[in-house]
């Protein structure tokens, strides 16, 4: 055997070194092609309540005076737990209700503002019930035994709401006719605008 000749220990099995890059190539993207397939069908198959959702909300959370915060209206923070008034709709800070002069105040401030009366310094208990649309917990709260989702739609700040599922403990449609009939809170100018 002669010593100058080039011997070739490996034999690509005639495919050149293009062609099999090209056809790994192709391999790793249907591979690709087809994991995105099977990740997408997957995703249309699977309950959505998987995805993303918090579970519901059951229990009691309570908190001493201190630890509760009115965030707006119809929401309270009690330690690191923000909940929601179940059956309220207060306005959000910065919407522009009428006084009976027709002039304009931001009645979400003042939604608050009587929500935070309503506390009086007193510790608060809630009773969960879920969580709302937006993912917060929501619940009947009470402020030393006083009824605070009531008590803010009896004083006008609040609108009674039904459109909460499951929810047939308490309907505040009674007391949303009475404060509008009165005048008090959102309805002193008349009709509310949110």
């Amino acid at each position: 055997m002669a010593l100058h000749r080039r011997r070739r220990i490996f034999n690509g099995g005639g495919l050149s070194a293009r062609s099999g890059g090209r056809e790994m190539r192709r391999g790793l993207l249907a591979g690709l092609l087809a994991t995105t397939v099977v990740g997408a069908a997957l995703l249309l198959v699977l309950p959505a309540d998987l995805f993303g959702r918090a579970p519901a909300q059951t229990g009691t959370v309570s908190a001493i005076a201190r630890h509760v915060a009115v965030v707006d209206g119809q929401t309270l923070r009690l330690g690191d737990a923000v909940i929601r008034l179940q059956g309220v709709a207060a306005p959000p800070r910065g919407t522009a209700c009428l006084k009976p002069d027709n002039s304009r105040f931001d009645c979400g401030a003042a939604a608050s503002e009587a929500l935070a009366r309503q506390l009086g310094g007193m510790a608060v208990t809630c009773k969960l019930y879920g969580r709302d649309g937006a993912g917060f917990a929501q619940g009947l709260c009470e402020a030393e035994g006083r009824d605070l989702n009531r008590g803010i739609v009896a004083a006008g700040w609040a609108r009674a709401r039904s459109d909460t599922p499951g929810f047939a403990a308490a309907s505040f449609g009674d007391e949303e006719d009475a404060a509008r009939s009165a005048r008090r809170g959102l309805w002193q100018g008349g009709e509310a605008s949110f």
